[in-house]
């Protein structure tokens, strides 16, 4: 399940527009020591613990007004091309997807729990791909993906989290949804 993510999240951050990924080479597999964990009822039973929270607690309207008050929570609409939603979806995530009434672009943000096994994975790739960052006390990176901007953070408590939109131009553009995440998520 791990390789399967590496080659998920390569996959995702490689467009931010609609246009077909180019073809890249398969990753070769590499051997990583398993340890069983005994079984206790907070064992997961893959890569993540489910994680499941409202849009509306997770991302308040008034956080997403301050960003740009044109902005509206619509989860039917296209997310953002270069988001981790589909990969937090397969991990029993959540994402939260606003759309610009204006221009129509997307601004996706996207919530995993992960085990400690995949936060290692996934921040290595994220390591691989974009700039290292500080997002309050996490560690976070932000790079561009075709014309998106890209935060990527990784909470002390197993979170892992991201926002992308063509309007996310640097991290400190959207300062005050990363606090707002950092604090919920530290509730958790």
């Amino acid at each position: 399940m791990v390789t399967s993510l590496v080659a998920t999240v390569a996959l995702l951050l490689s467009a931010c527009q609609s246009a077909a990924p180019e073809p890249t080479q398969a990753p070769q597999p590499t051997a990583v020591e398993s340890v069983a964990p005994s079984p206790t009822e907070t064992t997961p039973a893959g890569d993540y613990y489910p994680f499941a929270a409202d849009c509306a607690e997770l991302m308040p309207d008034q956080v997403i007004f301050g960003f740009n008050p044109n902005y509206v929570l619509d989860n039917s609409a296209a997310t953002a091309a270069a988001s981790s939603a589909d990969l937090v979806k397969a991990m029993e995530g959540t994402t939260c997807n606003f759309v610009n009434q204006s221009s129509q672009a997307a601004l996706t943000i996207s919530v995993a729990h992960l085990t400690p096994i995949s936060t290692q994975v996934l921040q290595e790739q994220s390591a691989a791909t974009f700039s290292s960052i500080e997002v309050g006390s996490e560690p976070g990176y932000f790079g561009t993906v075709a014309g998106c901007g890209v935060v990527q953070v990784y909470t002390g408590n197993g979170y892992w989290y991201t926002i992308a939109g063509p309007e996310v131009a640097s991290p400190e553009d959207i300062s005050g949804i990363t606090a707002q995440l950092n604090n919920f998520l530290s509730a958790q």
